[in-house]
């Protein structure tokens, strides 16, 4: 979600930073389950918020991207756990925010806080939207706005059909049969 003020951390008090660059695909971040201090700001790249299920099997929930935050909703909530793992998904630049007290950071932030708090919003309405559109939209569909989404969205990263199909709702096989109609119709272009 982009804002026409950005806020960055540099302009924050009663916290540490820290900055990683050159940070690799694959690299993981933080894990699920894992206590959280934190919270980041991505300078460069694009980073994936995974789920993972009792199956073990890793889900795609949310992506970020230059001049977003995530790991920030550990700040609103009682339970200091991150509830996902973050990755990076394309080689990422990110500073660390650690808050020295949870509270002071918000009060003495508040520019921040209001904005976390709209990118919470956004996040719950997107998540709501997606769930429902599971529930009743046929997987053509899905599959294809997916698509559209994140190669609209995330251009620069190049999807496999997993992917598409977890953020999609649906299994890979089903992305890859849906994928190849959408292509025979000419909706989607040869190259995904």
């Amino acid at each position: 979600m982009k804002q026409l003020n950005i806020i960055t951390p540099q302009q924050f008090c009663d916290c540490q930073l820290n900055t990683y660059s050159n940070l690799e695909k694959g690299y993981t971040v933080y894990s699920q389950g894992d206590s959280a201090y934190d919270f980041y700001y991505i300078t460069k790249g694009y980073i994936g918020l995974y789920h993972i299920l009792e199956n073990g099997k890793e889900t795609l929930l949310r992506l970020y991207k230059d001049q977003d935050y995530f790991g920030y909703r550990t700040l609103f909530s009682s339970s200091k756990i991150y509830h996902c793992s973050a990755k990076v998904m394309i080689n990422a630049d990110i500073i660390r925010i650690r808050p020295n007290d949870v509270e002071n950071f918000l009060n003495h932030n508040q520019k921040l806080s209001n904005k976390l708090v709209m990118q919470i919003a956004y996040e719950l309405q997107d998540a709501e939207y997606r769930l429902s559109s599971i529930a009743f939209n046929k997987s053509l569909d899905r599959v294809f706005n997916t698509i559209r989404y994140l190669t609209t969205n995330y251009p620069l990263y190049k999807w496999t059909f997993r992917e598409i199909a977890e953020y999609a709702g649906c299994e890979t096989e089903t992305a890859i049969r849906l994928s190849r109609e959408l292509k025979k119709t000419g909706l989607l272009p040869e190259a995904k």
